[in-house]
C-alpha cells in the first residue's frame, strides 16, 4: 500500500477513536481512568532566549505559570538546540536526528532557497527543506503504542505532502510551510505577503476581530485535551510566538513599557508582553488537565527551537543569538514534568538536546528502545530518574550564512571544550564552557592540540554523518581559503 494511503487510512482510524471515545464518554457519564500509556504535551516556543524565564534568573519577564511547572519537575540548564534556526531543530525533534543526518540544515525561506552572499566562500548545500517521509516521526512512533496526536501551531517542515497530518499527526491546526504569521491578531493576513495566506486548518469562521493567535492556539490545545481526556495523547502546542512579527495586547505592551521607561532592563516591551501570553497559555493547559484529573498522568515539556533574538531580547551571560553557533543562538530553557519521577525543583546541568525528546517519549509511551532508533538521541529520562549518564559529543553543522550571523561553520562540545569551526570567513575558536559560558576567550591559540584534535573529530563526524555539505563557491575570488572538508553535494 502506498504510503500515503496508509497515511490517511491510520488518520481515519484515528479519527474514529476520538469519536468513538467522545460518544461512550458522553453516554456513560463514568469517568474511569484506563490503564494506558501517559500522555504528553510539548509546548514548543518559538525563539524563546536562554534567560527569557523567571526560573533561569530573568526578574524582567513574567513567566509565573512555567516557573511553577520548573518547581514540579526538572529544569535543564544546558539544553541545546541541535540549530541556531528553526526548521532544522524541529527536525531533529521529530527524527531524533541530527538536521545533518536528515539533510535539513538551514530553515525553509519564503523565497525557497539558501540565500548566501555573492561572493561567499561556500555555497550552502542544496537541503531537500522539507522533512523526508522516510523517517519515523514522534507521532508515528506514538500511535503504535496507542496515541491520538495533535500539531497545533508552527510546523515549518516542508510545503503541503509533508505537513503535520502526512507525517502522522491526527490533527493539524494552523501548521504548514511557512514560519511564521503575517500578523498575531485576526484576520492573520497581511496583503502585501502573497506567499503568506490565511493559517490553513483554523476555521477563523469562529475569529473575532482582535482574537490573538496565542489564545486562539490555546483554546484549540485545551479543546484536543479535552476530547481525548480517555485516550493516551500526544499534543504539540508549537507556538508561533515569541517570533516576529512582535504584537500583543495593548495592556501588556503597556505594562512592560512602563517598567522599561522606570529603568527597567528590558530590551522589548512587546516581545515581553509575548512572553507572558505564552506564560499565560502554559498556565491554561496546566489547569485543564488539573481540571480534568490528567495532571497525574501527562508529562508536560516546554522548550524553545533556538536561542532568543538578539536584537529583541538579551540572552546574557550567553553570547550573541539566533543564528549564532555561540551559546546564546544554540542554549534554549527546558523544563519537564514527569509525572512519578525526579524530585520537584530539580536542576540539572549535563548537556541535552531536543532530538533527546524523541527516544524520551517514545520510552515513557511504553515502546522498545530499539523500535524506533533516535540517532543522536538519548532519553533524558535516566537524568530525571538520577542514573548514569555517560558523557558523549554534541554536534551542529550549519554551513548557512543566517540573517542574524551570516557565519557559516560547524561545532563540537566534548567534555567542556567548545570548539567552533567558521567557514566564512575560516577560523576557529575554543572555549572551555565551564569557566567561560559566555565564550569571551578564545583558547584556541592557547591550547592548539586541543583544538586541533576537537576540530578533527568533527570534521570525522561530519564527513561520515552529513551526507549533503556545503561546496566551494565557484564565483569566490581564487585567493580565497576554504576548509579542507568542504564537498560537493551528491545528486539528487
Amino acid at each position: 500500500m502506498p504510503r500515503h494511503c496508509k497515511q490517511r487510512l491510520a488518520f481515519c482510524r484515528g479519527l474514529a477513536i476520538v469519536v468513538a471515545a467522545s460518544v461512550l464518554t458522553a453516554c456513560s457519564g463514568v469517568e474511569e481512568p484506563p490503564s494506558q500509556p501517559l500522555s504528553v504535551v510539548l509546548v514548543l516556543v518559538d525563539d524563546l532566549g536562554w534567560m527569557d524565564l523567571g526560573c533561569q534568573g530573568s526578574d524582567y519577564y513574567e513567566t509565573p505559570r512555567i516557573d511553577e511547572l520548573a518547581a514540579q519537575g526538572a529544569r535543564f540548564t544546558r539544553a541545546y538546540s541541535n540549530c541556531p534556526v528553526c526548521s532544522p531543530s524541529r527536525a531533529a525533534l521529530m527524527t531524533g536526528r541530527n538536521p545533518g543526518r536528515v539533510g535539513f540544515t538551514g530553515h525553509i525561506t519564503a523565497i525557497g532557497r539558501h540565500r548566501y552572499p555573492e561572493d561567499a566562500a561556500i555555497v550552502p548545500p542544496e537541503d531537500y527543506m522539507h522533512l523526508r517521509h522516510e523517517f519515523t516521526t514522534l507521532p508515528e512512533a506514538m500511535r503504535e503504542a496507542g496515541h491520538v496526536s495533535a500539531s497545533i501551531g508552527k510546523w515549518h517542515l516542508g510545503g503541503p505532502p509533508y505537513w503535520p497530518r502526512m507525517h502522522g499527526f491526527d490533527v493539524n491546526v494552523a501548521g504548514h510551510t511557512h514560519g511564521s504569521p503575517a500578523g498575531y491578531f485576526f484576520p492573520y493576513r497581511n496583503p502585501g505577503q502573497e506567499w503568506n495566506p490565511d493559517m490553513p486548518n483554523l476555521d477563523l469562521s469562529r475569529s473575532e476581530e482582535g482574537e490573538y493567535l496565542t489564545d486562539r492556539l490555546t483554546d484549540e490545545a485545551v479543546s484536543f485535551i479535552r476530547a481525548n481526556r480517555d485516550l493516551p495523547f500526544f499534543l504539540f502546542l508549537s507556538h508561533y510566538a515569541v517570533h516576529t512579527p512582535l504584537q500583543a495586547p495593548e495592556d501588556l505592551v503597556r505594562k512592560y513599557q512602563a517598567r522599561v521607561d522606570a529603568g527597567a532592563d528590558g530590551r522589548n516591551a512587546v516581545y515581553a508582553a509575548m512572553v507572558e501570553t505564552v506564560d499565560t497559555s502554559v498556565g491554561r493547559v496546566l489547569d485543564a488537565l488539573e481540571e480534568l484529573a490528567l495532571s497525574d498522568r501527562t508529562v508536560v515539556i516546554v522548550t524553545s527551537d533556538n536561542g532568543g533574538l538578539k536584537s529583541v531580547t538579551d540572552n546574557a551571560p550567553l553570547r550573541a543569538g539566533k543564528g549564532h553557533l555561540y551559546e546564546g543562538g544554540i542554549r534554549v530553557p527546558m523544563i519537564v514534568r514527569w509525572p512519578g519521577h525526579g524530585a520537584a525543583g530539580m536542576v540539572i546541568d549535563e548537556p541535552v538536546t531536543n532530538a533527546d525528546l524523541y527516544p524520551f517519549l517514545t520510552q515513557i509511551a511504553g515502546l522498545p528502545a530499539d523500535r524506533f532508533p533516535a540517532p543522536d538521541g538519548r532519553s533524558i529520562g535516566a537524568l530525571i530518574d538520577s542514573e548514569s549518564w555517560t558523557p558523549r559529543d554534541l554536534v551542529w553543522y550549519y554551513p548557512h550564512y543566517s540573517p542574524q550571523a551570516r557565519t557559516p561553520g560547524a561545532a563540537i562540545l566534548s567534555g567542556g571544550y567548545k570548539l567552533i569551526e567558521f567557514y566564512d570567513p575560516p577560523g576557529v575558536e575554543l572555549y572551555r564552557l565551564d569557566d567561560d559560558p559566555g565564550e569571551a576567550v578564545n583558547l584556541a591559540a592557547r591550547l592548539p592540540s586541543q583544538s586541533d584534535a576537537l576540530r578533527t573529530r568533527l570534521n570525522a563526524w561530519i564527513e561520515r554523518n552529513v551526507p549533503i555539505r556545503h561546496t566551494p563557491n565557484p564565483a569566490r575570488r581564487p585567493d580565497s581559503s576554504l576548509p579542507p572538508h568542504a564537498t560537493q553535494s551528491p545528486p539528487r
